[in-house]
Parts: C-alpha cells; sequence; structure tokens
C-alpha cells in the first residue's frame, strides 16, 4: 500500500480531533474527565478493527513497545490538552504537531534513515515556524504554564513517534500494538481521573469525547500501517501537516486572532511538511 496515502488519511483524522481537543476545552471540559471516555471509544474501536480483521498476535515485544506508546501518548496529550485551555488553538496545534523535528532527527541517528538536503531544509523551516508561532505566546504575562506543558508535550510525543517505527520494524503488527496502547492509555487515564476525583459524564464530555477516541483509533493505526511501507521521518511528518487543517479552521471558526507572524509560522511549517513529504 502507498504510505503517503495511508499518511495523509491519518493526518486528517488527526486534525479533525485536535479541532475536537481544543473545542472541548473552551466549553470548560478538563483532561483528567475527558480522556477517560476517550480511551473507552478508542479500544471499542480498535477492538472491532481486529475482530473484523482478524486473528489478534500479541507477543510479549509488542505488549512492551504498546505499553511504552501508551503511556507517551498519554502523558502528551494531557499536557497538550492542557495547553489549549491557555494558548490558542491555531498556535498551539501547530507547534504540537511540528514534534516530527525530534522524531525526524532521532530517526536519522538511531534507525539511519537517510538524511537529504530536502530534510535538512524541512528542519531548518520548522524551526524557524516554530519561533514565529511562540513568539506571542512566551510574550504573553498571563501564559502561566502553558509553554512548559507545550514543550514537554511536543518531546513526549516525539518519542511516541519513534517508538511506533521501531515496534513496526520488529515485526509489531499494527492491530497489536494499538490495542496494547490503548489498554495502557485507559488505565492511566481512569487511574489520574480517579486520584483527582474527576471521574465524571457529562454533556461536554459526551459530546465530544466519543469522537476523538473513534477518530484517534484509526489515526494511528493508519499511521502504524503507514510505517510498514515509508520511513518515519517522512509518514510521521506528513500526518502532522493536521496542525494547517486544524489552524485554519480554529481562525475560522472562534476567530482566532491573525497576525502577519501567526501566518508565517503556519505557511512556513506547511512548507517544511511537504518538503517531507516529497523527498
Amino acid at each position: 500500500m502507498d504510505p503517503v496515502l495511508l499518511a495523509v488519511l491519518s493526518m486528517v483524522s488527526t486534525g479533525t480531533s485536535d479541532l475536537i481537543y481544543k473545542r472541548a476545552r473552551s466549553k470548560g471540559v478538563a483532561p483528567s474527565s475527558f480522556l477517560p471516555i476517550q480511551a473507552a471509544f478508542f479500544n471499542a474501536t480498535s477492538l472491532s478493527l481486529f475482530a473484523h480483521f482478524g486473528r489478534l498476535d500479541i507477543p510479549g515485544r509488542t505488549v512492551l513497545f504498546g505499553a511504552g506508546c501508551g503511556l507517551l501518548l498519554y502523558l502528551s496529550t494531557h499536557l497538550f490538552f492542557k495547553s489549549l485551555g491557555e494558548g490558542q488553538a491555531s498556535v498551539n496545534v501547530p507547534i504540537f504537531r511540528l514534534s516530527f523535528i525530534p522524531t525526524a532527527i532521532m530517526a536519522f541517528l538511531m534507525l539511519r534513515e537517510a538524511v537529504t538536503p530536502g530534510k535538512a531544509l524541512a528542519i531548518l523551516f520548522s524551526a524557524i515556524s516554530i519561533l514565529s508561532l511562540s513568539k506571542d505566546s512566551w510574550a504573553n504575562p498571563r501564559r502561566g504554564n502553558m509553554p512548559l506543558h507545550l514543550i514537554l508535550a511536543t518531546l513526549l510525543y516525539s518519542l511516541f513517534g519513534l517508538l511506533y517505527k521501531i515496534a513496526i520494524s520488529g515485526g509489531s503488527t499494527p492491530i497489536g500494538v494499538i490495542t496494547a496502547q490503548g489498554a495502557t492509555f485507559i488505565t492511566c487515564a481512569f487511574a489520574v481521573a480517579i486520584s483527582k476525583r474527576s471521574l465524571r459524564i457529562d454533556r461536554q464530555i459526551l459530546t465530544h469525547a466519543p469522537f476523538c477516541g473513534i477518530l484517534l483509533a484509526s489515526a494511528f493505526l493508519l499511521l502504524l500501517e503507514s510505517l510498514k511501507y515509508g520511513d518515519v521521518s517522512v509518514s510521521f511528518s506528513i500526518v502532522q501537516l493536521s496542525f494547517v487543517f486544524t489552524s485554519a479552521l480554529a481562525i475560522l471558526i472562534w476567530r482566532e486572532e491573525v497576525k502577519a507572524s501567526k501566518i508565517f509560522g503556519i505557511s512556513t511549517a506547511a512548507f517544511s511538511v511537504l518538503l517531507f513529504a516529497n523527498v
């Protein structure tokens, strides 16, 4: 199968879920209350896919990698979701989705993926984009801990992407990794919600969380399938193009402020991802 097509489909699902995240956060939904319900629908979707596609094979190696992916995904998602309550989606989403930069660098160093002039140029444009998009966030005296939450979320998600590729390269099946990942994620989500006494179901959670669970299960399965045939420095980068879609809709729907630095940052980031997709 074409890894680029699979990555593009994953990108659309990811971008849509990011938009739903921001909408839920704007309604005052707490991450610790939202993520357990999302996780329940994520697991229901992945198990339905397993039932459709056939036998589930989860050896010890797959359980280990899937659990690691689930933990990294929970921590990065929780921090990202939290940052959306303190910043604009058209800024936070692009920065978070540019996690492919450290993923690509680690792939070059650890997995010996080819370093080409196109990839190097893409990383340079990505760095410029981050500086442009984050300028206003650092300057805001009311930003609180948002920059720290966002940086940690981005770094953790970059490790998550690398671990996906290592798992698939080692022979783990996509549905096996997704299942182990989902089991770990839902355990973390419910444990945190119970410890914070925030486990509840209300109208806003039921309106948003199920869609995120279904979309993300589909997105991750498509990404894993893409990684079977392509480089993580390319496939993971294409998926991160979702921030262009999310940011544009955030500006149109929520009337987020449009500045020259924001337009420049989004455009530069989109160009860097397109460079990755064509090398």
